[in-house]
């Protein structure tokens, strides 16, 4: 036995032991918290947003950064306004939050909404341990899957997103929109994210191609072209996003804020580091989607790696087309549980557990993109 093998097989039986309580779901949630919060040891910058918040909000009393702008559209949601701010005025259309204020009636935003989140983001770690159980059967695993998906931005940021941004709602109700099968659930959590972010619009794509693939992995058939009902669900919640949202633009007067040939310029801005922008979004779980695209391709399924690879790849483009990369590009998240559910056919159990295991560190000790300010450079 090698000295790395000795290590692996120490640490894996110091897992399976700790997993053996009844509670042992929970234990996969403290766990990740702890780890997330740890690896923020490489970047710390986030962390200057805390202090800011806390002179905002608890010191003056007052809403902080975008949580300002969430109230105030609570108080009129289809007035359209223009603030100084650049980031505040892309809000025009993101009215989740601004009706959740509203309907409850909500006096300090940035106090509840943060708080909320917190709250819910312990809920989608359960929820996340549940649901990679069932993918994987096995609880090393899932604890090793969960630790990664909790070390990149989309496990983060139910934590460190705390400038009113709503990135880890959109995250999650993209989740249930995966996580349960009522299509009347689906329907709703896939409507009420593209009102969090319009790019949930195109994250719901993705969980369209979760519903469309993923039976075809578990079945080892080929792709079906009759709709399932969940399909048909997240379909329909896009269409009536977009419907109502050309009635507010077309009969309200709502209008987007987006100048011409922004995207354009911003992809011919990222390219010449695309390399960044690529990996910073999966960071270690690239390698479980390029494993997953050699299975499809050994397998000779073509046509599911073009959808596998394709919104995979695409989305993470995608995300080059706005100044803040990660945040967008994150909305790839789908794509690593087809990616797990692929792997998971042609690993045994022990070869699972030592790729997510690398997966898992190379997350870890990745430094988080987002919110990155140094000398010189701005990552997002």
């Amino acid at each position: 036995m090698t000295f790395l093998e000795n290590i692996y097989q120490k640490l894996e039986s110091k897992i399976v032991l700790f997993l053996e309580a009844s509670n042992w779901q929970w234990r996969v949630v403290a766990v990740a918290i702890l780890i997330m919060l740890l690896s923020f040891f490489n970047n710390v910058m986030p962390f200057q947003d805390f202090r800011s918040y806390y002179e905002e909000v608890i010191t003056k009393r007052g809403e902080y950064f975008l949580y300002k702008v969430t109230k105030d559209r609570s108080q009129n949601l289809t007035e359209h306004r223009v603030y100084e701010e650049p980031a505040s005025n892309n809000r025009v259309f993101r009215l989740t939050l601004p009706v959740l204020v509203k309907v409850l009636h909500i006096r300090h935003v940035s106090v509840f909404l943060y708080g909320l989140q917190l709250i819910l983001g312990v809920l989608l770690y359960f929820l996340l341990t549940r649901f990679l159980f069932q993918l994987l059967n096995d609880k090393v695993s899932t604890l090793l899957g969960v630790i990664a998906l909790a070390c990149i931005y989309f496990g983060t940021s139910f934590f460190i997103e705390n400038c009113g941004y709503g990135d880890f709602y959109a995250f999650l109700l993209l989740f249930l929109g995966i996580y349960f099968r009522n299509p009347l659930v689906i329907f709703a959590s896939i409507f009420a994210a593209t009102w969090c972010d319009e790019r949930a619009s195109v994250g719901a794509g993705l969980v369209f191609l979760w519903w469309w693939v993923s039976p075809t992995i578990r079945e080892g058939k080929p792709v079906s072209f009759i709709p399932s009902w969940q399909m048909i669900a997240t379909a329909l919640a896009v269409i009536a996003y977009g419907g109502l949202r050309f009635y507010l633009m077309k009969y309200v007067g709502m209008s987007a804020t987006y100048k011409e040939g922004e995207f354009s310029q911003m992809i011919i801005d990222s390219w010449a580091s695309y390399g960044f922008k690529f990996v910073w979004v999966l960071e270690g779980f690239w390698l479980l989607m390029l494993l997953a695209f050699l299975v499809l391709y050994t397998n000779r399924e073509y046509f599911k790696l073009l959808l596998v690879m394709g919104g995979t790849v695409g989305m993470v483009f995608l995300g080059m087309t706005t100044y803040d990369s990660t945040r967008s590009g994150s909305y790839v998240f789908p794509m690593i549980f087809l990616g797990l559910l692929l792997v998971r056919t042609k690993l045994t159990e022990k070869q699972l557990r030592i790729l997510l295991a690398i997966v898992a560190l190379l997350c870890f000790l990745h430094p988080l993109a987002t919110k990155t300010r140094g000398v010189g450079y701005f990552l997002m």
